[in-house]
């Protein structure tokens, strides 16, 4: 989330993402392109952390499928960025987006069934956390690993976090070109 929205916040506070503007692209290559550098960035750590910490040094088996993983991870990686995409558009300068990112991610942390169990959740923050990718990777996660779900049991989660990532990008983007126009 914070990276993301940092990269898109730094273009703008340097005064490149007028130059950015000016090229032959549209925003929402210019989005685009923030959102997957990102995801590539995280999901190659990912990956790495997977196969060398987790199953090389600590030996931990995955009950599931590992490119399955891999998959959910790149989908959630996609709706994490856009969040952080929304969050750097609305901010105007690097701390007011500090402070977004606080106020953001201490609450998607501690709601979305990481920390405990989103059904000890009072009713209403548990429907309100349905608009968490972060909640729906971890059902996702838990199910592949620990259980060894394949595709057919998982394909709700994927298709929450893509279509979250979809509506955060979405929202960004409209954002996005309201403030490249009034800027």
């Amino acid at each position: 989330i914070a990276l993301t929205g940092a990269a898109m916040l730094r273009e703008r506070e340097h005064g490149t993402i007028e130059h950015l503007m000016v090229m032959p692209l549209t925003p929402a290559e210019v989005a685009l392109s923030k959102v997957l550098a990102t995801m590539i960035v995280v999901l190659v750590a990912f990956i790495g952390s997977l196969l060398l910490v987790v199953q090389g040094l600590l030996q931990v088996p995955v009950a599931g499928s590992v490119p399955l993983l891999v998959a959910g991870a790149a989908v959630y990686l996609w709706a994490a960025a856009a969040i952080g995409m929304l969050l750097g558009t609305l901010a105007r300068s690097m701390a007011q987006f500090a402070l977004l990112v606080i106020v953001v991610i201490i609450p998607v942390i501690m709601l979305s069934g990481g920390m405990g169990a989103v059904e000890s959740q009072p009713d209403l923050v548990q429907k309100l956390t349905q608009a968490l990718p972060s909640r729906h990777f971890l059902a996702f996660a838990k199910a592949v690993v620990f259980r060894g779900a394949g595709i057919d049991a998982v394909w709700p989660q994927l298709a929450l976090m893509a279509g979250l990532g979809a509506v955060f990008f979405t929202a960004s983007l409209l954002l996005f070109r309201r403030s490249m126009s009034v800027t």
